[in-house]
């Protein structure tokens, strides 16, 4: 049986890569996080509309204000 086993072997792998999942489980450690989070990407949408809407320098600034803090929070998750 152990010649079977040993016919049957796999080939060389290379070492799984360790992912640390600290970031993810802060996630859901936080209350009300994803609601929080929601609002973030919906009040991102209402900053376009407005952009779209005005063409003016003050909606396009609210709108960069809105992807750099939602970028910030992209990158600490994903980091």
């Amino acid at each position: 049986m152990a010649d079977a086993h040993r016919a049957l072997s796999c080939p060389e792998r290379t070492p799984a890569q360790l992912i640390d999942l600290e970031a993810y489980r802060r996630r859901f450690t936080e209350p009300n996080r994803d609601a929080t989070l929601n609002a973030e990407w919906d009040g991102l949408l209402a900053a376009v509309k407005d952009a779209w809407c005005w063409r003016d320098p003050d909606s396009l600034a609210a709108l960069e204000t809105r992807v750099a803090r939602l970028r910030a929070g992209v990158l600490e998750d994903w980091g």
